[in-house]
């Protein structure tokens, strides 16, 4: 039995077309600064004998405050060196940074992203065996949504072409390896009549795959019928898809609930 589809009631929202315009003037800033700086970094980048090669945590001081200093720039944002890196230190750390705006939240978060994108264009030139995290029955099934280069979950898979092979794609570096095509990737079922698809006709191309066993859900972008160019910018601007999944993952719970 192949696994159920349903589609998701989902409203607009007319700032999407705003934060498109502030997310392209910051990611055109990270690509350039990788263009003039990515070669000097990449000279002071080791990756680890086995897998996460190069965690977030671990990625150069100096490279972080530099590229977030550049997008502050471009947000016309004044923020002295000493606050990023006590931010950074406190990243690091694992202590809580949510007292950031949302904006200043976006710009750190992309200075992350671009300099562990360097990492991933290291491993990928190297070939490191994205296998480094490849599992046994016995083993956690979560860990094949792990990482293998900054050790960072991702929640984003991409269905490619000519028969649907499915890569997950790392949200934070940008690295992509093989998963199996059928079943949820956290509990590990392959039960297909667990698996539904929730979509919604704005977004063509992405499904939501949800366990109905664990609730576990991955947003999947179909390359077959979707063109994309920037899968973060795509991750970002579905969020939508994310939350009515939220949604209708309560609203089933509650009917399960009232039949029990």
């Amino acid at each position: 039995m192949v696994a159920q589809k349903s589609q998701l009631v989902i409203s607009e929202d007319g700032a999407v077309t705003q934060a498109y315009q502030k997310y392209r003037l910051l990611k055109q800033e990270v690509e350039h600064w990788q263009q003039e700086r990515g070669s000097d970094w990449l000279k002071m980048l080791t990756l680890a004998e086995a897998p996460p090669y190069l965690p977030i945590k671990d990625l150069p001081s100096d490279a972080i405050v530099e590229l977030w200093q550049r997008l502050n720039s471009v947000a016309k944002v004044e923020m002295s060196d000493a606050d990023l890196r006590n931010i950074w230190e406190q990243f690091r750390n694992g202590q809580d940074v949510n007292a950031m705006d949302e904006e200043t939240a976006t710009r750190f978060r992309m200075a992350l992203s671009g300099v562990a994108s360097l990492a991933s264009q290291m491993a990928n030139e190297k070939n490191v065996p994205a296998q480094g995290f490849g599992r046994t029955a016995s083993d956690d099934p979560r860990e094949c949504i792990v990482c293998p280069i900054c050790g960072e979950v991702s929640n984003l898979a991409i269905l490619t072409p000519p028969n649907g092979h499915r890569l997950m794609h790392c949200t934070s570096c940008g690295f992509e390896w093989s998963v199996k095509r059928v079943g949820c990737l956290s509990c590990g079922s392959d039960d297909s009549k667990q698996q539904i698809f929730l979509s919604n006709e704005g977004y063509p191309g992405i499904a939501m795959a949800v366990c109905q066993l664990c609730g576990y859900s991955l947003k999947e972008i179909d390359t077959r019928e979707a063109s994309v160019q920037d899968y973060l910018w795509e991750d970002i601007r579905s969020l939508p898809l994310n939350f009515a999944t939220e949604l209708w993952l309560s609203e089933q719970a509650k009917k399960d609930n009232q039949v029990h």
